[in-house]
């Protein structure tokens, strides 16, 4: 039993990585599940650190086309997931830790 605990406080101590619905960014704009890449892109204001396209599997067996954009935002990183070009996935960390 203090090995299981000691190990899920381990992995806690090194997984800062967690999934929104939304962010604000430094000019107060809202980024949100659902958005339209055109959207995100003019309410972010800057260019993406990093692009990674691959193959994400769906529901129904297929693969849809995937885009990772990784913004690094007040010591903040973001990587927002889009498919079929909404906002599907928002993963945020803080690089201060």
């Amino acid at each position: 039993m203090k090995k299981l605990l000691f190990i899920l406080l381990l992995t806690a101590s090194f997984s800062h990585a967690a999934n929104v619905e939304s962010f604000v960014t430094a000019e107060r704009q809202s980024i949100t599940l659902g958005d339209s890449v055109e959207e995100m892109q003019a309410r972010i204001k800057v260019s993406p650190l990093t692009v990674n396209s691959y193959a994400a599997p769906q529901k129904d067996q297929t693969e849809e086309l995937a885009i990772d954009y990784t913004y690094e935002i007040e010591n903040m990183r973001y990587v927002i997931t889009v498919v079929n070009g909404k906002i599907s996935q928002i993963q945020t960390e803080n690089l201060n830790k």
